[in-house]
């Protein structure tokens, strides 16, 4: 698989677990236990996920910057508009962590407060990552070619591994009609 094949792969199955993640929120708690354990599944996977699709924004707006900004008030703004975007993401995701952790902690405790964070995690997420065509796509057409985007995917055997054992345990504890590979990889309209 090519860089960009990694890199869209990753971000479709993000958005498959996080749909799920979303539907399984609206279900309540059940005595067994296997809702939360799906989300919490499901959380410990999009930490992780979000954590790399952070990394590899992060990594597009420095060689942007480093290649095409210098002058281009309208790539600078873009950019600008990226990083912004996600100070707010690092920030709702570590409360989403947090909340995750003392859950995984204190079930009988953190449970509602886990279960709050995610629904706050779900509309705050969604209302920052609207369905567009990517902005950036000229420019990074015009100025990265496979090196980069090898650097960016930032794909490994470990990488690898780990994504699939993470999403192997969404598996392994979703509850009927929460399949991930069942929900679709776009974007949600808006």
């Amino acid at each position: 698989m090519n860089p960009l094949a990694h890199i869209g792969f990753e971000r479709r199955r993000q958005i498959q677990v996080r749909k799920a993640f979303e539907k399984g929120l609206e279900l309540d708690a059940d005595q067994d236990g296997d809702v939360d354990r799906f989300l919490l599944a499901c959380a410990k996977y999009l930490v992780v996920s979000l954590d790399r699709l952070d990394k590899q924004d992060q990594l597009i707006s420095d060689f942007l910057r480093e290649r095409a900004a210098t002058g281009n008030a309208e790539l600078t703004q873009q950019l600008d508009t990226l990083d912004e975007r996600q100070v707010k993401c690092r920030a709702m995701m570590a409360r989403f962590d947090d909340a995750q952790q003392a859950f995984r902690r204190d079930p009988g405790a953190g449970g509602q407060v886990f279960r709050d964070r995610a629904a706050d995690f779900v509309a705050e997420f969604n209302g920052m990552m609207a369905p567009r065509k990517n902005p950036l796509s000229p420019y990074t057409d015009k100025h990265f070619d496979m090196s980069d985007w090898t650097e960016i995917a930032d794909w490994s055997d470990q990488a690898e591994t780990q994504e699939a054992t993470l999403f192997i345990a969404v598996e392994r504890e979703t509850p009927d009609g929460l399949d991930p590979n069942g929900f679709t990889a776009e974007h949600l309209p808006g």
